[in-house]
């Protein structure tokens, strides 16, 4: 007997390992054009969507700018809720939103606007942004502790002397200066060296506590 195969074994060869393995084979062919295919539409319509995005937002930034009737503000905005809800874009102007409602001293208003920029920002930095809003528009209506417990929420590590401070402006105008300054001292720990902060300094010198060994 021969010691290799001649051809009709290795069309046999051939035609039973292609009986137990070709089904698997196609179907990973399929997916994986499938999985190519669906990747680049992906791209596409995220590209499409944020350019889209961003054109919108441009002409809402201008009609803001050139004092727009509300009407066309309205339109632009409604566009922005409705096909763009999770962008970037539409979250900057729910920031303004809040900003303008919180001119208009309405802050029950503004204070859905941040809510609602919570909820929907895929984008943690932004979130920590609205948070950080929150506790401010919480300040300013006389909330403080509710302040203090949004402040726990900003995660991003970039914030934390945002946070430390107005942590201090807050305890301070609760009358706590120790806890005041302590905040106050962790906001300047935080803080670029590189990058004066007057004001920061000014707010912990005014909190120093008496030397105990002074006549």
């Amino acid at each position: 007997m021969s010691e290799y195969m001649n051809d009709d074994d290795r069309v046999q060869v051939l035609r039973k390992w292609w009986e137990d393995n070709g089904t698997f084979l196609v179907v990973a062919l399929v997916l994986v054009i499938g999985g190519v295919v669906g990747w680049r539409w992906y791209v596409d319509y995220t590209q499409t969507r944020d350019e889209a995005a961003s054109a919108t937002f441009q002409r809402y930034l201008e009609a803001r700018q050139r004092d727009a009737k509300a009407e066309e503000t309205a339109a632009l905005l409604a566009t922005l809720d409705k096909d763009f809800r999770t962008t970037g874009y539409r979250v900057f102007t729910l920031f303004y939103r809040a900003h303008d409602a919180a001119e208009a001293n309405d802050l029950t208003k503004a204070t859905e606007y941040l809510n609602t920029a919570v909820q929907d920002a895929k984008d943690d930095r932004l979130r920590d942004i609205a948070w950080l809003r929150l506790a401010r528009l919480q300040v300013q209506d006389g909330k403080a502790d509710a302040a203090l417990e949004t402040l726990r929420k900003v995660a991003g590590s970039g914030f934390r002397a945002y946070v430390a401070e107005l942590k201090g402006d807050i305890l301070l105008g609760q009358n706590k200066p120790d806890e005041a300054r302590e905040a106050y001292q962790a906001a300047a720990a935080a803080t670029d060296k590189s990058e004066p902060q007057p004001v920061l300094d000014m707010k912990i010198v005014d909190l120093a506590k008496p030397n105990a060994s002074a006549p």
